[in-house]
């Protein structure tokens, strides 16, 4: 029988902050930017645009940024964001949940969403030709106006549920769930973003609405749109559909710096085949932005990819795993740097030595 092995390696801190400062000057000098390109203005009631226009092809992506994540929850509502993320798109006061479902894949555009510990994203990519269609669902999202059907609800509801059940039975998920909630011990990184069957179940409608109103407001959002457009005609756009939306006070998230806390390490059984291994440290906070998008590339020299350090020694050379890999989790406070493998039981302890 294999297990899963998560192993904290909290006090290496130092080294790797020492790490990311070698390859920082690079990408200063480089003059890295992601933003590069984009106009950056702030509507009255509070909203970031940013745009950018490129008419390299003709179609545009237009996305909605919630600054509302499992980070802003509580146990009695955790996972209350990402119900809301499933039920959004299900019709609003201009566009039914058939009407929208028409209006972006009868063009054969995207419509989706994503929910994060931090944020909950919302986005359509679609033919310029659909553009008007798409920047108005954003707007009746950003405006408050989803009407959250009923039955929607509850067949989402149902949807997120056996979600949840099925990473409760995937080895990976599980291998992570478990290293997260030992590294995060304080702050509220320590949310599942899925949630728990016991709070799913309990979320009423009222539930959603009031979390819906509480942090789907102007000056918690960052709208972006990127494509075949015109900048001019867009901001007027913007300004429209987006410009009458009160402002509100939102509440103060809580503190997202993890303290460092001793080393750890635990040992889940399960009844799989290989040896699953997870282990990491904290890394860059909120204060260091230069450096978190150090970690991410020096993530990608160790591990990832078959020219990685760790790909080459461990998988090649030494031929002690069957794959490997590391990753730099960036996020608004305190982030994570963490090495996975996959191994024989029998490698474990070699593996983690080197």
């Amino acid at each position: 029988m294999g297990h899963l092995h998560i192993y904290m390696i909290l006090n290496r801190r130092r080294f790797f902050l020492a790490m990311v400062s070698f390859f920082l000057p690079f990408f200063l000098l480089n003059g890295f930017s992601p933003l590069k390109g984009f106009k950056r203005s702030v509507l009255k009631n509070g909203l970031s645009v940013f745009i950018k226009q490129d008419k390299k092809t003709p179609v545009v992506s237009v996305q909605l940024w919630v600054k509302a994540g499992s980070v802003d929850e509580t146990p009695e509502n955790n996972g209350i964001s990402h119900f809301l993320e499933h039920i959004i798109f299900k019709g609003t006061e201009n566009y039914s949940v058939s009407e929208i479902s028409r209006a972006v894949e009868s063009r054969g555009g995207i419509i989706n969403a994503g929910t994060s510990k931090e944020f909950t994203c919302y986005y359509i990519d679609i033919p310029s030709s659909g553009f008007i269609d798409a920047i108005k669902i954003i707007a009746d999202v950003a405006n408050q106006k989803a009407t959250f059907p009923e039955d929607e609800i509850e067949r989402e509801r149902t949807v997120i549920i056996e979600e949840i059940k099925r990473s409760e039975d995937n080895p990976e998920n599980i291998l992570y769930e478990t290293f997260n909630k030992q590294l995060f011990t304080v702050t509220p990184y320590k949310w599942r973003v899925i949630g728990t069957v016991d709070v799913v179940s309990k979320l009423s409608r009222q539930d959603l609405i009031s979390y819906y109103k509480k942090f789907y407001v102007p000056n918690n959002m960052v709208l972006v749109i990127v494509g075949d457009i015109d900048y001019k005609e867009t901001r007027k756009i913007v300004e429209q559909l987006f410009g009458q939306a009160k402002k509100s006070d939102v509440p103060e998230r809580k503190s997202l710096i993890e303290p460092v806390s001793e080393p750890s390490f635990e040992r889940v059984k399960k009844p799989v085949n290989y040896s699953y291994l997870l282990m990491g440290f904290l890394g860059p906070e909120v204060q260091q932005e230069e450096y978190q998008i150090t970690a991410d590339v020096l993530s990608i020299i160790l591990g990832v990819g078959r020219s990685s350090r760790l790909y080459h020694k461990l998988r090649e050379e030494q031929q002690l795993v069957y794959s490997i890999g590391s990753g730099f989790y960036t996020q608004k406070g305190t982030g994570v740097f963490f090495i996975s493998a996959l191994c024989s039981p029998e490698n474990v302890e070699t593996v983690k030595d080197e």
